[in-house]
């Protein structure tokens, strides 16, 4: 099916990127300590922040709307251009505010960089939704890589010639104006096509019954995902908060090469089959028991050999942050399904339900994370946060099936069920495998190959059974 294709084509570019972002990350691990990544977190949590801002929905906005008109493009590019520098500038006066808030550190020269990326993020916005509304995925990913290959030479550059943290700090800026620039050369292409500053301000106002519940749902997305790294920084301290987000880090990834890299594909290609209810639901259906199937693997391969994906990924210095990495591995098959929610509420044009979905979620991750922080201890944030996200998929599945589908859910949950079912033979042979692995000494790097050449014949051998299940 179409949805398929797209799905395939997303994942493969989103791997291919993760693959050499994975590779910079181990360079950058073992570049910079965890205090300076600590510092740089403590901001980029903010950086997050104001690029939403930016956004104010219009990406997924653009997507949702069937005829878009090259006067109409232009207008709202000129209005993200307006937001991103109004944004810029309001962000390097707020980064005094941050000198006050985190103490001991002034963050003026580092926000320098920031603002550049911030206008520069926002100019992508109308470009870069016009090559997802066309699945061209694979070019994205290719900007994507040369982009990442681009930063991490100039930082490595940088770094070499003495600049220290400041040399990490220019990334965001680097890599926000290199990839507008690929992207809005590439997307005269699209259906959208290249977008030029027009004067038609005033478009924007026929999109903004969509983005407005569609910015509400992402800001409050953001405080629920993002209150963790700003307190751990405050009460925790810079080092804490750089091991905390490593490690946190370390869990999204394979989120990113699952469900991140599949997300982008859902809204463009199943908002044609908005009309045809019971189709949407069977995809749906279908999508999240092999997301389930394929997440849960990935989990325990994580958990079992997490000291040596520490090792071969960060180098030594990172091993603290070995218990926080096993307790966000059971977030992992969660999100995989729960993160596809919001692209179908968007399929079925109802973002005021995302938007409380939304906001429930962020009442629960919000509780748990000042739990957290009032015990005292990042191990049991982090289970605080485990809690949460697993209330929060029952909650969202019921918003989503009652109100938007308006369908019953045990076909949901009995797709799920098959889902684990059939993971579970070779989950199950993989880890009487690995116990005795346990008394051998390897290195990190032979020891996570011996694991993933076994976990990979184990899944291939269980292949046909999980493919009738799943189809």
């Amino acid at each position: 099916m179409q949805l398929y294709r797209a799905i395939a084509k997303s994942v493969t570019g989103r791997l291919s990127i993760y693959i050499v972002q994975f590779a910079s990350l181990a360079i950058y691990a073992r570049l910079f300590t965890p205090e300076q990544f600590g510092i740089i977190a403590s901001i980029q949590v903010f950086v997050i922040f104001f690029q939403m801002l930016a956004d104010v929905g219009i990406g997924p906005a653009i997507i949702n709307e069937e005829n878009f008109s090259s006067e109409k493009r232009d207008g709202i590019f000129s209005v993200t251009a307006v937001i991103g520098c109004i944004l810029s500038i309001v962000f390097f006066f707020f980064s005094y505010a941050l000198n006050y808030f985190y103490g001991g550190y002034e963050y003026q020269d580092i926000a320098f960089f920031v603002c550049i990326a911030i206008f520069f993020n926002s100019l992508n916005i109308v470009p870069i939704t016009a090559m997802n509304k066309d699945a061209k995925f694979i070019h994205i990913a290719i900007v994507d890589i040369l982009v990442e290959c681009i930063s991490l030479a100039l930082v490595y550059a940088l770094f070499t010639n003495g600049y220290g943290l400041l040399s990490l700090a220019a990334r965001p800026a680097v890599q926000g104006f290199t990839r507008f620039t690929f992207i809005w050369i590439i997307s005269i292409n699209t259906q959208i096509g290249r977008p030029y500053f027009g004067i038609e301000l005033h478009h924007i106002k026929s999109i903004l019954s969509f983005s407005l519940y569609q910015f509400g749902f992402n800001f409050i997305n953001y405080f629920s995902r993002n209150l963790d790294n700003i307190l751990v920084a405050k009460y925790f301290g810079m080092v804490s908060v750089g091991m905390y987000d490593k490690a946190y880090q370390l869990m999204r990834y394979p989120l990113m090469v699952t469900t991140f890299a599949m997300t982008p594909a859902i809204q463009p290609v199943l908002t044609k089959y908005r009309n045809d209810k019971s189709k949407v639901i069977k995809e749906h259906n279908l999508l999240t028991s092999r997301l389930l199937a394929l997440s849960l693997p990935i989990s325990v391969f994580i958990y079992i050999n997490c000291n040596s994906v520490i090792l071969f990924l960060f180098g030594s210095q990172w091993l603290a942050i070995e218990p926080l990495v096993k307790i966000f591995t059971f977030i992992i098959p969660v999100q995989a399904v729960l993160s596809t929610t919001g692209s179908f509420f968007q399929v079925m044009n109802k973002p005021r339900l995302l938007f409380i979905s939304g906001f429930v979620s962020a009442i629960l991750n919000i509780a748990a994370i000042v739990v957290g922080v009032y015990i005292g201890e990042v191990e049991y944030l982090a289970l605080g946060l485990v809690f949460a996200y697993c209330v929060n998929f029952f909650q969202a599945y019921f918003i989503l099936f009652k109100f938007c589908f308006k369908n019953s859910p045990i076909n949901f949950y009995l797709y799920l069920f098959k889902g684990i079912l059939v993971v579970l033979p070779p989950i199950g042979f993989y880890i009487l495998f690995n116990s005795f692995l346990v008394d051998l000494d390897l290195s990190s790097f032979l020891d996570l190959f011996i694991n993933f050449i076994v976990g990979s014949f184990l899944m291939l051998a269980f292949f046909n059974p999980m493919r009738k299940v799943l189809s």
